[in-house]
């Protein structure tokens, strides 16, 4: 067995768990984009490093996957989106904290993961944010009213500014921030088009800026 072999043979179970963080691309096309990116970082990796090879290599894997993954316009599972919204509700709390924007290690830190698993959820959501505006938009969990980040005068003015919308509009509002579905889930539920409930959110919106800033 070549050493090239031997690297794949050890590494080939962090390559199939990395094609779970996609769907909507096949799992084989994901796992020979990582052995290609296992191989670049073999090739770029320097032994003298302090770096553990295993933990360099896995941007390589990663990043193969996600420009496959990329290319062929697919979502990131909703497993990633949920940690994304953790990571972005954890940076709020720290920024105000410490009145700077944190790092993605003092992110890791703060919620006890791992370095590889703030990165990767960053980067996995940069390519939803860039989709379409009739894809499924993400937002951070703090910016829903019923996050426990927004306290009790914020909670009562935006109550009270909801007399200057209509019950549409209400139903939308209510369900987009109180209860943090997408867009998306609310035409569902609604039944509308996500491009009304867009329409009709970002009115409502500006309604109710208006309201509070009489």
């Amino acid at each position: 067995m070549n050493d090239e072999n031997k690297i794949l043979k050890e590494h080939e179970k962090m390559i199939w768990n990395l094609t779970n963080r996609f769907y909507g691309v096949d799992k084989n096309d994901l796992y020979q984009a990582g052995v290609l990116g296992l191989y670049k970082a073999l090739q770029k990796y320097d032994s003298k490093e302090n770096t553990k090879f295993s933990t360099y290599a896995y941007e390589y894997i990663f990043g193969e996957m996600y420009l496959l993954a990329s290319n062929k316009q697919i979502k990131v599972s909703k497993d990633i989106l949920k940690l994304y919204r953790k990571i972005e509700e954890a940076r709020y709390t720290l920024a105000q904290k410490c009145a700077k924007i944190p790092s993605n290690l003092e992110l890791a830190e703060f919620l006890g993961l791992s370095l590889q698993d703030i990165d990767m959820a960053c980067m996995s959501a940069s390519s939803i944010m860039s989709l379409d505006n009739e894809e499924e938009d993400v937002r951070s969990a703090y910016e829903c009213i019923a996050s426990p980040n927004v306290d009790i005068d914020t909670k009562i003015l935006v109550d009270d500014s909801f007399a200057v919308l209509n019950d549409d509009e209400k139903n939308i509002i209510k369900s987009r921030y109180y209860e943090d579905l997408t867009q998306s889930e609310v035409a569902k539920k609604l039944n509308m088009t996500q491009v009304m409930v867009s329409r009709y959110e970002k009115r409502s919106i500006n309604k109710m800026r208006e309201y509070l800033t009489l």
